[in-house]
């Protein structure tokens, strides 16, 4: 109990604040909380490989013999976001937190939303047309593209800010152009994520508005970059390759 009012009291000027996380980022946060005390003797890096788990068994007993319902299959991507916050927790407890524990939290992240897009896509993938097929392909392309652009904004901008002190570019900016829509946005492909679970609605109305709201995601994260990009970076010269012979 002493564990959980510390935890929640390092985070709890955050939690159910809409201007700093999005609702469900609050949930998983305080799930991440009360489950704590089971991992916190784990490897930090170790909670993170597990959830990665969670998605491959998600899509392996979506297409095994088992043919398991895709509500219960949505159990699985439930625990794994409650683990993805897990893991950040147990690092700062046991001060391990460290940069390559960032990358490969990321990289799981990016892998186990591929993981449910595809599960989404192929458990009705006969129900819809060809059209929505083609828009459900490029959607799950787009997924870790936007992440793909996004890494590379960041890196560049903080490369020029080590080469020239003199500039301080903000290696992240969607929230700053997005605001409240950003975490807006993630929170209804997260309905969709529960909707599903408790079978709220037609599943394919779920699946129909979980990719229309990720492709919009993908789509404004790659136009704010690309954008920044030619803002910042086109007045930046590269001394040391227009030296390079």
């Amino acid at each position: 109990m002493k564990e959980f009012k510390k935890n929640l009291h390092y985070y709890y000027k955050t939690l159910f604040d809409y201007y700093e996380n999005s609702f469900f980022t609050s949930i998983y946060r305080l799930g991440g909380i009360i489950i704590f005390p089971i991992f916190k003797y784990l490897n930090p890096n170790f909670i993170t490989l597990i959830s990665f788990f969670l998605g491959l068994l998600a899509l392996f007993f979506t297409f095994s013999n088992y043919q398991l319902d895709l509500n219960f299959i949505m159990i699985f991507f439930i625990m794994s976001y409650f683990l993805d916050f897990t893991d950040g927790i147990v690092a700062r407890h046991q001060k391990k937190t460290s940069f390559n524990g960032r990358f490969i939290d990321g990289l799981c992240d990016i892998f186990v939303g591929g993981i449910l897009h595809i599960i989404f896509f192929l458990t009705l993938f006969r129900e819809d047309s060809l059209l929505f097929q083609i828009f459900c392909l490029i959607t799950i392309t787009l997924h870790p593209m936007q992440h793909l652009v996004m890494d590379r904004f960041s890196a560049l901008a903080r490369w020029i800010n080590d080469k020239n002190n003199n500039r301080k570019i903000k290696p992240y900016h969607r929230n700053d152009f997005l605001g409240k829509y950003t975490k807006l946005i993630y929170d209804i492909q997260h309905i969709c994520i529960w909707a599903v679970f408790f079978k709220l609605i037609n599943l394919k109305i779920i699946v129909e508005i979980f990719f229309l709201f990720s492709f919009l995601a993908s789509i404004l994260s790659i136009s704010i970059y690309l954008f920044l990009s030619n803002k910042y970076f086109s007045t930046e010269n590269n001394q040391e390759d227009n030296h390079d012979k």
